[in-house]
């Protein structure tokens, strides 16, 4: 553990520090600096957009051959979404915020899908349990059969 002096820029006031983290579900807490508590904490979601990254820069990898010829999809911005009704996985434009576009990485490796689970207060740590996600998962028994692709779809972990 390191230590660092440090002056106070109001000296007179009480010396107490508001730490925040900003976004969709925004935290905030006080601490008193005289007596900073382990129990304190700042919670927040780290959610992610699994993107097509040609669609976001246009910048294909060397030696990848091109999905589409057509120069629009360069800076489309597509990621992957979840229809509400088919619960298909598919490519749409990012929207930001949009809950069936977000995902979180469990701790054990899942993609877990935002949008199927219920809204929680980002205020109170809740331990999420992996059975109530649906995660990120292929439709068929295998990845590639025959030189065949099955789709992406959501499923019960």
């Amino acid at each position: 553990m390191t230590s660092l002096d440090y002056a106070w820029d109001e000296p007179i006031l009480p010396p107490f520090i508001m730490l925040t983290v900003k976004g969709a579900g925004s935290s905030e807490i006080v601490c008193s600096m005289n007596d900073f508590q382990d129990s304190k904490q700042l919670y927040y979601e780290n959610f992610i957009y699994i993107a097509a990254t040609y669609t976001f820069s246009g910048l294909q990898e060397p030696g990848v051959r091109p999905v589409a010829s057509n120069k629009d999809a360069a800076y489309a911005e597509l990621v992957l979404d979840v229809s509400p009704k088919t619960q298909r996985v598919v490519l749409k434009k990012k929207e930001p915020g949009k809950r069936s576009q977000l995902w979180r990485m469990t701790g054990t490796g899942m993609l877990c899908h935002e949008g199927s689970s219920v809204p929680h207060n980002p205020h109170k740590p809740s331990p999420r349990s992996v059975d109530s996600c649906m995660i990120l998962d292929i439709a068929g028994l295998a990845a590639v059969t025959d030189n065949r692709y099955e789709p992406l779809m959501l499923r019960k972990p």
